[in-house]
């Protein structure tokens, strides 16, 4: 079967061009922009930067199962029994998977011509420590040997 190949060439291709580590800047940029500039829009009533919460929180939510994924290739031998990278492992999957709820209610809010509600702004708040906790696992990781 061919299958096994072409994962093993896509794998090689991931860990040599550091997909995963490039990757997971935007979600750790967009995400927070989008609960930022939804927050402030709130406070505000700007239009404009309760757009911008829509699609920076949109592209996050594209980009961020790609990151995900090839954060499952990226995996090394010697994150093996890491407690730290198995829970980064899951929490980077649950949040992959959150991430397109979030944007659903989000889309919702948008639909409805609404400003976030102090319940989504609370839930993206969360959502936010969350990819901050993972970055730090991985972070940590990655930068243990430096």
């Amino acid at each position: 079967m061919i299958l096994p190949y072409i994962l093993a060439a896509v794998r090689e291709a991931v860990a040599v061009t550091k997909l995963h580590p490039i990757l997971v800047n935007f979600t750790a940029a967009l995400v927070p922009t989008s609960v930022a500039c939804d927050a402030i829009a709130r406070w505000r009533r700007h239009d404009q930067l309760r757009a911008t919460a829509w699609w920076t929180l949109l592209l996050a939510a594209w980009i961020t199962p790609l990151t995900a994924a090839t954060g499952w290739l990226f995996w090394m031998d010697d994150d093996d029994g890491v407690l730290g990278m198995t829970i980064h492992r899951w929490l980077g999957t649950a949040i992959a998977m959150a991430l397109v709820g979030l944007c659903l209610w989000r889309r919702r809010i948008r639909r409805s011509e609404q400003w976030a509600g102090i319940a989504y702004l609370a839930v993206a708040i969360a959502f936010v420590a969350a990819v901050a906790v993972q970055g730090t696992l991985g972070g940590r990781q990655v930068f243990s040997g430096m």
